[in-house]
């Protein structure tokens, strides 16, 4: 079983987590699974069933729900999902990019649809909130931007992203809006952006106590694709307190309750190995899942 060494952290064992992921995903967490392992491309059955959940305008409905209407935030978990099956480079994801680039707003910025109030969203998705839109601005910004698409759209998404940054460093908003934000920028601008040193910055000034599992590897993974280097604040630092508050079977508690813990351990693989020093090694060839047994998708 290999071990990846962190600059600030316990080495992680891969085995454990892995073994996870296998045993308690869902069909398609196991699929997204390989995919990270750089394992082949995913079985027909799994793109099929995501391509069902697409809706006809490209973007994915709320909650994965057929017959509700396309969300910023269920259409970028579907593009994560794609990116994890090796699958981000085809037609689900160029219908995916082409929704976005239709909704953005005539000052640059994105907004969950008005329609979404009748099904009750939590707060994070209210239509109309000034956070909401700004945290959707960053989340849709982000996703193009590692896509190469909609280079006019992007630059106006920077635009209104650099506006809505406090004088501390935050964006206007959740704090998960900073951190892609921030990524977005780096992606833009590069690691010498002003607004991206003073959004890690500001991450980097975040309490300990405040962290919990699914935003530290939300946070990792989002700055890891972005290329923010493992020395840059706050990096090393949440990698070290991802270590820590991993369990012994390999996963990590998830704030949002127990069916999102395969969730949070596959963000979190993804993220370790986009951090693993250069010492620390792949995953062993034998640790792929052997288990054939495919259970039904819960999401």
């Amino acid at each position: 079983m290999s071990a990846v060494a962190l600059s600030r952290a316990a080495p992680i064992e891969w085995g454990a987590t892995i073994a996870y992921i296998d045993r308690e995903g869902s069909e398609l967490e196991r699929a997204r699974l390989r995919g990270i392992l750089g394992r082949a491309r995913p079985d027909d059955k799994v793109t099929r069933a995501l391509e069902a959940r697409q809706n006809e305008d490209g973007g994915f409905p709320y909650q994965f729900v057929q017959g509700r209407p396309s969300t910023i935030e269920a259409t970028a978990t579907a593009l994560m999902w794609l990116d994890d099956l090796g699958l981000f480079a085809g037609p689900h994801v160029d219908r995916a990019l082409v929704f976005l680039l239709a909704q953005q707003r005539p000052d640059g910025s994105w907004d969950e649809p008005p329609g979404l109030l009748r099904y009750g969203p939590p707060p994070r998705l209210l239509p109309s909130d000034p956070r909401v839109r700004v945290a959707s601005t960053a989340l849709v910004a982000y996703w193009l931007a590692r896509a190469g698409a909609g280079t006019d759209a992007v630059q106006r998404a920077a635009a209104y992203l650099r506006a809505c940054q406090t004088s501390g460093g935050r964006f206007v908003g959740f704090l998960r809006t900073t951190w892609f934000a921030t990524a977005f920028l780096h992606l833009m601008d590069g690691p010498g952006s002003d607004a991206v040193a003073r959004g890690l910055e500001a991450l980097a000034a975040v309490d300990d106590s405040r962290w919990r599992a699914g935003a530290l590897v939300e946070l990792l993974r989002c700055l890891g694709t972005a290329a923010v280097d493992e020395e840059a604040r706050p990096v090393g630092r949440c990698l070290d307190l991802l270590a820590r508050c991993r369990r012994p079977d390999g996963s990590w508690t998830s704030e949002d309750g127990p069916a999102y813990a395969v969730e949070v351990a596959l963000q979190a693989l993804r993220a370790l190995l986009r951090y693993a020093t250069s010492g620390g090694g792949e995953p062993a060839g034998d640790a792929a899942p052997k288990s054939n047994t495919l259970r039904e998708d819960r999401r």
